[in-house]
């Protein structure tokens, strides 16, 4: 297999592939994946991740995780090796005067950075010795080949070497976490959904402390239930897994008025082999007449059978058809001073809702965090951001001209946006913005964009007619659950 299909897209399907059915390959050149496959064939993992959905979701973080990082580091070694590999392509542009003095000096720094990797020093200087080969472009062109494989082949064991260097510090954390946290979970009486929304946000290293941290702010969804309506209204997910809509489907169909009548409704010219007339199939039998079947056909002047169900007729018919389609999620966050307490820990507890639907969907998700200023973060690409933005605290005013001019940028940025879903989580005491933005706003709710919001408070809301649908929590009254 190619090197250019080992992207990160690969990796993730294998990682899958491995937790829906088990199956995966022995070995394979590729350093990482062969990592990947040892680890997979491991009898011990298997049998973990195969029968548990706990461990599963701990070995696809933890090795996606490794994967990620590798693929990072092999990037940034490949950058810092750009100049080099630009140099590779201006050497065959050097000028006859400066191949026939400069040869040497090139062949021997080549050969001190990629004699073990094979690049044939001697041959080369074997070649250009004899005071003519300088100026043959396809020996230049042949040496400029060799010495990319060569750095080709550098990049790889470095790579190798990077790998070898991590992977028993990665595998001891996953083993240590395949065996605690099912433990932890089964005696501390937690169930799977708090867990997997909590882990989320983990990073792939398992610690009590911070779980138990993310976990009180996990429950605060019992206590408000409002905050479940929303991430399932999020995305479409009930329209899009469950409900349909009945819509008449045009176009055209061929059209057979009934089985045991025949079908045959005279007789054309063509080139069609099934349909030949028994006269037609008399000539192409007979070598007397085998040239004259043969131009026939190619000039389309065979008789044909002309059947009724060749017959194209309008057609109008009821089908079922999913209403909507799951659609990235926009997710504008206001991170204002207004928002300290209890409007912070309910906000964090539907972003963390958000982030479990869009992991387990595969879906876009794209938090814009905002106040005077705001914070875009690709909650599913950015982790180490989102991390960071929930452990900072809500600051500052509120300005929601940014914010959208970012939404508005994302709606346009591509086709993938056009069924975005917006949500907005706010105690809306947010001032007016232009009308130009408004304009923008009604524009694109008619553009089958969804704006949904999650009210916390009860401030007077201005914005209330802006939304399909507007959710509201009054967390002044006490709750039990």
């Amino acid at each position: 297999m190619s090197s250019l299909q080992y992207t990160l897209s690969f990796y993730v399907q294998a990682l899958e592939r491995f937790i829906q059915t088990g199956e995966c390959a022995r070995t394979d050149s590729d350093a990482l994946y062969a990592y990947l496959l040892s680890v997979m064939n491991d009898p011990m993992i298997r049998v973990q991740v195969l029968s548990s959905d706990v461990c599963a979701r701990v070995f696809y973080d933890t090795m996606l995780r490794f994967v990620q990082q590798s693929l990072d580091d092999k990037r940034y070694n490949l950058q810092k090796s750009q100049s080099e590999l630009k140099g590779m392509e201006l050497v065959l542009e050097w000028s006859l005067a400066k191949k026939k003095y400069g040869w040497q000096a090139l062949i021997q720094e080549i050969d001190s950075k990629y004699q073990r990797y094979g690049f044939d020093c001697q041959f080369y200087q074997s070649l250009f010795s004899d005071g003519k080969s300088y100026a043959d472009t396809d020996i230049w062109e042949k040496m400029v080949n060799d010495w990319r494989e060569a750095f080709q082949r550098k990049q790889q064991e470095e790579h190798r070497k990077n790998i070898e260097q991590r992977k028993d510090i990665v595998e001891k954390r996953m083993r240590a976490s395949l065996k605690s946290i099912p433990e932890y979970l089964s005696v501390n009486g937690i169930d799977e959904e708090e867990f997997f929304q909590a882990w989320g946000l983990m990073d792939g290293i398992w610690n009590t402390v911070d779980f138990e941290r993310l976990r009180k702010v996990v429950r605060i969804q019992k206590e408000y239930p409002e905050i479940l309506k929303v991430a399932q209204k999020m995305g479409r997910i009930a329209e899009d897994d469950g409900k349909e809509r009945l819509m008449v489907s045009q176009g055209q169909t061929y059209r057979l008025e009934h089985s045991s009548k025949c079908d045959i409704a005279g007789i054309t010219v063509g080139n069609d082999l099934n349909a030949l007339l028994p006269s037609e199939w008399a000539q192409c039998a007979d070598e007397e007449l085998e040239a004259l079947f043969v131009y026939k056909y190619l000039t389309g002047k065979l008789q044909n059978f002309r059947y009724k169900s060749e017959i194209m007729q309008p057609s109008r018919r009821l089908e079922f058809k999913p209403s909507v389609s799951k659609g990235p999620m926009i997710v504008c966050l206001d991170t204002s001073g207004s928002m300290v307490g209890k409007p912070e820990k309910i906000a964090s507890s539907l972003m963390i809702k958000l982030l479990e639907i869009a992991d387990r969907q595969k879906r876009d998700c794209y938090l814009i965090a905002f106040s005077v200023s705001i914070r875009p973060i690709d909650v599913r690409k950015e982790r180490m951001r989102l991390l960071d933005f929930f452990s900072s605290t809500s600051c500052g005013d509120t300005n929601a001209t940014r914010m959208l001019e970012e939404v508005f940028r994302l709606l346009q940025s591509s086709r993938k946006y056009m069924n975005a879903d917006v949500l907005w989580i706010s105690d809306f005491k947010i001032p007016h913005v232009s009308e130009d933005l408004l304009d923008c706003f009604r524009k694109y709710r008619l553009m089958n964009t969804r704006f949904y919001g999650l009210q916390v408070g009860t401030a007077k809301n201005h914005w209330e007619n802006y939304f399909d649908n507007l959710y509201k929590i009054d967390y002044s009254v006490s709750r039990k659950y």
